[in-house]
């Protein structure tokens, strides 16, 4: 190579000396019987010079004939050799840069004028430009600055490309064996069109997704479907230009699905040359381009633990032990997810003390994964009570206990002993149905169980969550278990009895379409993995299909005396300004515990707004106040405490 020849990548300088040889040779030949045989004799040759296999991936990813490559070639070494541009000039003065097309048809034979067509592969995908406003014949080529970087070695440049396609990071570990596998029997695969299937992997596990396509010696990059334009000249220009740069980088492209966008997504990948794999559902919108599922590994907790013990890596995972089964099986996290929480949770892991203290870490961190939009009617929330704060007969304590150790021990009993293979995968979940008075306290035990097994409560507003539109509700359930799944919560249902109560006769279509979506919602009672709670203020109006689909029926029955009276000392923080007050005149009055605090806030409302104590005549006031709300007389008696 001549010394005056600008410098290129190391790696590169065998395809640049390989073109420039080629190039002279033919530029020598001109005029001879052998004329431009040495560039048709180079495009078989590249094995030789091309190194870095940029010109195979062009050549076997576009189908281009030995006199399209032959093109290339020269242009590659006209663009970078003195010696080449000098025999360029000489053959045809003029000083414009570029190589006239018939000087290049002379110097490569077969080159002819519909290879350089507007909708030949050179031109459409941008490998080379043409010089516009001239005879065909006289037309300068030459090859674009980003297929010219890329032979050389330098990274991607294309500014439409970058602003919208992302390489994706790759952990090697999570590549999955039986996926690869399927992955290269799909792009190994060519359809009539010459290019690969696309292949759906409806997990839509991007992670994996590019640990395959790098075990396969692809480069993942990622493009979500919203990010494809909706005006069909640009999304044709991304198409094109993405296309060119897969081929010169050795690329495939994850497309992140869209539903709401599946036309523009079809399109996109119908103009797309170069392997395309789709993560999430198959496009509603109908393709050209054939379409290969690839199976993404059977989903449940075993493939779950699968994902976290790689995420986690080996050592972080061993010292998890038991508890990781735990975590994986409560929390539905997606793969991107997963990857994220072990990533920023692996120095808490290695500095806590034992596994027992690491698994309690991670599954904090898992519940509190952001949650994202909440379906109508749902709301998450970090538990405020705790077991102290209960007062309950201790039979219904009792209940509550055994409801938290049967979530808590699930995967131990249903997955370590095997009970879950012998009831066929089927009770996975807990749920629970708590009925009683109102104020008995049912949502806070709810949340008492939440705080103790460390998990958020998902209360559900069902007047919110019930639609007039048929098919509506369904969606909203949905939508709701999808996201306890997710995060783990426990799953509250209030005024249960409102939607569960016996199931009305069907005199309309609408009947019909409210019970098929209470029937509905039974069904995911019964399959859901996680921890559910109904509360009710009437356990007779409950159907009794429905009350079989529960593991614990919970009765919370009014406060006794003993227990208002520990209710109402309860009641006031240890800084509130209490007043001389008899306890036992208070806790003779049969209220519920809610009740109770009712008063209790109501009267230090009014002490604060006096600028006194919390007594016996403001609790008083407060008290008459609830007594009405349930249409209940005021009893004369006094409140203040005996001297």
């Amino acid at each position: 190579m001549n010394a005056t020849s600008p410098r290129v990548p190391a790696g590169q300088e065998p395809l640049l000396a390989l073109a420039e040889t080629a190039a002279l040779d033919a530029l020598r030949s001109l005029g001879r019987p052998d004329e431009g045989a040495a560039l048709t004799a180079l495009a078989h040759a590249l094995e030789r010079g091309d190194t870095r296999g940029v010109m195979r991936r062009i050549v076997e990813g576009f189908m281009l004939d030995p006199a399209e490559a032959g093109l290339v070639l020269l242009l590659f070494a006209a663009a970078l050799s003195e010696r080449v541009a000098r025999g360029v000039a000489q053959a045809c003065p003029g000083g414009v840069p570029g190589v006239p097309l018939w000087l290049a048809q002379r110097l490569v034979p077969g080159l002819h004028a519909g290879l350089l067509s507007a909708h030949a592969s050179l031109r459409r995908f941008g490998f080379v430009a043409l010089e516009e406003e001239m005879p065909r014949i006289e037309s300068r080529i030459w090859l674009r600055e980003a297929v010219l970087d890329r032979l050389c070695g330098a990274p991607p440049c294309e500014p439409e490309v970058e602003a919208r396609i992302a390489r994706v990071p790759v952990n090697p570990a999570l590549a999955r064996e039986d996926v690869v596998r399927e992955l290269r029997e799909t792009l190994g695969a060519r359809g009539g069109d010459g290019l690969s299937p696309v292949g759906c992997i409806e997990s839509g596990d991007i992670a994996t997704i590019a640990a395959c396509l790098q075990a396969l010696g692809l480069v993942p990059y990622m493009l979500a479907g919203d990010e494809i334009p909706q005006e069909a000249v640009a999304r044709d220009r991304l198409a094109r230009h993405w296309s060119r740069d897969a081929a010169l980088d050795g690329a495939a492209l994850i497309v992140i699905a869209d539903a709401g966008a599946a036309g523009p997504v079809a399109e996109f990948i119908d103009r797309t040359a170069g392997h395309v794999i789709i993560a999430g559902a198959r496009l509603s919108a109908p393709m050209r381009r054939r379409v290969r599922d690839i199976g993404a590994g059977p989903d449940g907790p075993g493939a779950s633990l699968d994902r976290w013990q790689r995420a986690l890596g080996g050592a972080p995972a061993a010292k998890l032990g038991p508890g990781l089964a735990r975590v994986a099986a409560q929390f539905a996290l997606r793969p991107d997810e997963i990857d994220a929480l072990c990533m920023r949770m692996a120095p808490a892991i290695e500095q806590a003390a034992d596994g027992s203290e690491a698994a309690r870490s991670l599954w904090h961190a898992a519940g509190r994964v952001a949650s994202g939009a909440m379906p109508p009617g749902v709301a998450i929330a970090e538990p405020v009570f705790r077991w102290s704060d209960l007062v309950l007969p201790p039979p219904v304590e009792s209940a509550l206990h055994r409801v938290e150790m049967h979530v808590r021990h699930a995967t131990t009993v249903l997955d370590e002993w095997g009970f879950g293979e012998r009831m066929g995968g089927r009770g996975r979940g807990v749920a629970a149905l708590f009925a009683g008075p109102s104020g008995t306290g049912k949502t806070m035990s709810a949340e008492v169980l939440a705080s103790s097994l460390d998990l958020r409560v998902m209360v559900i507003d069902l007047s919110q969550l019930i639609s007039k539109y048929i098919g509506e509700t369904s969606k909203n359930i949905a939508a709701a278990f999808r996201m306890a799944e997710r995060c783990g919560a426990v799953m509250v249902w209030n005024e249960g009895d409102a939607i569960w109560g016996a199931r009305g006769t069907v005199g309309n279509a609408t009947d019909r379409h409210v019970n098929a979506e209470i029937g509905d919602l039974l069904q995911r009672i019964e399959s859901f993995r996680g921890f559910t709670v109904v509360t009710t203020n009437m356990r007779h109006a409950i159907d009794p299909a429905f009350l079989r689909r529960f593991r614990f029926v919970v009765d919370f029955p009014m406060p006794s005396q003993d227990e208002r009276l520990r209710l109402w000392q309860q009641a006031f923080p240890c800084g509130a300004p209490l007043g001389s007050i008899d306890w036992r005149v208070l806790a003779s009055l049969p209220l519920s515990g809610g009740s109770i605090r009712n008063v209790a806030l109501g009267a230090a409302f009014l002490a604060a707004d006096g600028g006194g104590v919390i007594d016996a005549r403001r609790i008083a006031a407060e008290l008459a106040d609830e007594l009405r709300k349930h249409d209940q007389p005021m009893p004369v008696f006094n409140l203040e405490a005996a001297a």
